[in-house]
């Protein structure tokens, strides 16, 4: 799975937000960070159609999108890349770096917990 750029992963979560198929027009109204230029919009969806994310269906005059790589999929992958990137895959200092012991609470503490029974399982 090719990675995205910080342009085409705020249109996929946007898409993956919306849960349906989506057509250019609506997607259009439904990016409201930024306003969309139709030839832009057009560039980044034949792109993330390309990247095998997305998938295009014609409907009269507009074209509806239609997620192949669902956002738990992504994530999975991103965060796989990441973990092994930046901490050599190890579950422990991601912790570590992401839930200090100085800024942890009682609640997140207990979270881990209930997350480490379950992988036990």
């Amino acid at each position: 799975m090719k990675k995205l750029n910080a342009t085409q992963e705020e249109i996929m979560i946007t898409i993956w937000n919306y849960g349906q198929p989506v057509k250019r027009a609506k997607l259009q109204e439904l990016l409201t960070e930024k306003e969309w230029k139709t030839p832009s919009l057009n560039t980044v969806l034949a792109r993330l159609v390309t990247l095998g994310y997305l998938r295009i269906e014609h409907d009269r005059k507009d074209y509806v999108y239609h997620v192949v790589v669902s956002r738990e999929e992504y994530l999975k992958e991103e965060s796989a890349q990441k973990m092994n990137r930046l901490f050599g895959g190890s579950v422990g200092k991601v912790l570590a770096a992401y839930c200090p012991k100085e800024t942890a609470t009682k609640e997140d503490i207990a979270e881990i917990e209930e997350y480490l029974k379950w992988l036990k399982k």
